[in-house]
């Protein structure tokens, strides 16, 4: 069965989206089948990793995107699911291993505009679907907005972990501490549905420093952070195993660029001078595997 993790912070700005992009084609590289489901409306994984065009032609069938699920309740998630997204110039799959539930722009009308079926939340009718794809896969990764709104709270209720996209600043400890106390009240809300659903437990996996400029002075913030980190696992607010991940990726404008590519880092570094910032991420994705007890990764020379 798939590991499922949400990407999410309330604060926003901190690299969400470079973030599960990179770790997901990270994952794929490394063997792993990994889905990457965009429950953000603001689209950005999913026209990162589709690029614009493609995107833009997609939009002309609104039953190939996650609204639709809610939508029809005859729908399926695997209508939704586009197959190794990341192609050439020639249309030739780059990354066979990582494929994608996309969203459009249209997914924000779930919260006022999409009539809920009496006695079943949204959560639970994505769960549902979600069963019927998650053994196709290793890793499925959520894209959350910075919101507990419908979909990221459909992200939540599947998850396994989640994994916080920070930033070493204050504001980021801020907006960590208003996700743990969202989190456990949203777990106490929906106990009745997971335990009628066999549904897992999210929980606080880790905190990946992301978009770190050089010259930062990240010594004070750090410190803060892990003393928060502490507080909240004395008062049993995040499990034993939070903790800031030891390796972190730099800022830099390869991100950009990369975007622009439509491809991730660790495919642009044969053809860019981006190896660093694939060697961040290709890092951070071990750690993420060590952490739950993954056999150590074997990179494959062209990713298939």
């Amino acid at each position: 069965m798939a590991k499922k993790i949400s990407f999410l912070n309330i604060k926003g700005g901190v690299g969400k989206t470079s973030l599960i992009v990179n770790m997901g084609a990270c994952l794929a590289y490394m063997g792993r089948r990994t889905l990457i489901v965009d429950l953000d409306a603001q689209s950005n994984a999913s026209i990162w990793l589709m690029r614009l065009d493609r995107w833009n032609t997609l939009n002309r069938a609104p039953e190939k995107f996650l609204l639709h699920l809610f939508r029809d309740q005859n729908a399926k998630l695997s209508d939704c699911i586009q197959k190794s997204p990341i192609r050439d110039t020639d249309g030739e799959e780059m990354l066979p291993r990582l494929d994608l539930v996309p969203a459009s722009f249209t997914l924000m009308d779930l919260e006022h505009e999409v009539p809920r079926k009496e006695g079943q939340p949204f959560y639970v009718r994505f769960f549902e679907a979600l069963k019927s794809v998650e053994d196709e896969y290793d890793f499925i990764l959520f894209d959350c907005p910075p919101n507990f709104f419908y979909s990221t709270q459909c992200a939540l209720f599947s998850s396994n972990h989640v994994l916080v996209p920070s930033n070493p600043d204050a504001l980021s400890i801020i907006g960590f501490h208003l996700l743990v106390d969202k989190l456990s009240r949203f777990k106490s809300d929906t106990a009745a549905h997971r335990k009628q659903l066999s549904a897992p437990t999210p929980d606080i996996i880790g905190v990946a420093l992301n978009a770190v400029k050089p010259g930062t002075k990240i010594h004070v913030p750090l410190e803060r952070f892990n003393a928060q980190i502490d507080r909240f696992k004395q008062q049993g607010k995040v499990a034993p195993m939070t903790h800031i991940y030891p390796d972190l990726v730099r800022h830099s404008v390869t991100v950009g660029r990369a975007v622009m590519m439509g491809i991730p880092t660790v495919l642009m570094s044969k053809q860019d001078a981006s190896i660093n910032l694939a060697e961040d991420y290709i890092k951070l994705t071990k750690h993420l595997l060590e952490q739950l007890g993954d056999p150590e990764p074997d990179e494959e020379e062209d990713g298939e």
